[in-house]
């Protein structure tokens, strides 16, 4: 398939790009650093901003599905001590910008114009009202909305757009990212049951982004979530 991933330079992003062309797809990654990106058989480097929409039509001609792995950042140089703490995250958390709510809608109209009929988002577990989680991990997602209610509000209405438009889209829920040991060992689905707080790895959940982009079907048009149980 091609593929076209929006966000490719960040801690998803490349994970997703390195899982595609694992599996033999054909993949346009798009940052608006390309030079950072190292070329490869298989993959197309293209500079584009979700802020313009123009740039992402043009990244999207002829991709057979687009995958979104963009998101809140801070302004610490990748040189800085916190650039990939857990610090960063929060300050990404904390003041988060409108990259998902403007970014998203300029996503899905390029979609649109450049013909391309499936999305795939990622978002996050905090996302969820908690109603399929145990009481316990109920808490822990009011606890982190209430705390991270600015990011949650930038989602929400990226969420929404996504669920209101026409395309067949799935967005992907996953619980707290961290840098932790490749496994590919997590579980996804609607509604699934996971836990919050257990840290799940960039690796897993680009794996689950791409099953969601190239071979699962029964995702269309759903909410999944994807963590360890």
């Amino acid at each position: 398939m091609k593929v076209t991933v929006i966000g490719a330079t960040g801690a998803t992003g490349k994970k997703v790009v390195e899982r595609l062309l694992e599996l033999d797809h054909e993949v346009t990654a798009v940052a608006r650093r390309p030079e950072v990106i190292a070329p490869t058989e298989q993959l197309h480097v293209y500079q584009g901003d979700v802020y313009n929409t123009s740039s992402m039509i043009q990244a999207m001609i002829g991709a057979d599905v687009v995958i979104s792995c963009i998101g809140p950042t801070t302004n610490f140089s990748s040189r800085h001590p916190l650039s990939k703490g857990f610090l960063n995250v929060l300050a990404a958390n904390f003041s988060p910008g409108t990259v998902m709510s403007e970014g998203i809608p300029n996503i899905l109209s390029a979609c649109q114009q450049a013909g391309v009929q499936r999305l795939v988002m990622q978002s996050g577990i905090n996302l969820s009202n908690g109603k399929e989680l145990s009481a316990v991990n109920q808490s822990a997602v009011r606890t982190m909305r209430f705390i991270f209610s600015k990011a949650i509000k930038d989602k929400t209405i990226a969420e929404h757009a996504v669920i209101e438009s026409k395309l067949d889209w799935v967005i992907v829920r996953p619980s707290v990212l961290s840098h932790t040991a490749n496994s590919i060992t997590y579980t996804a689905g609607p509604l699934t049951r996971i836990a919050p707080l257990r840290p799940l790895s960039f690796v897993d959940c680009a794996d689950c982004l791409v099953r969601a982009a190239t071979s699962e079907p029964s995702w269309i048009k759903k909410i999944i979530n994807v963590g360890k149980s």
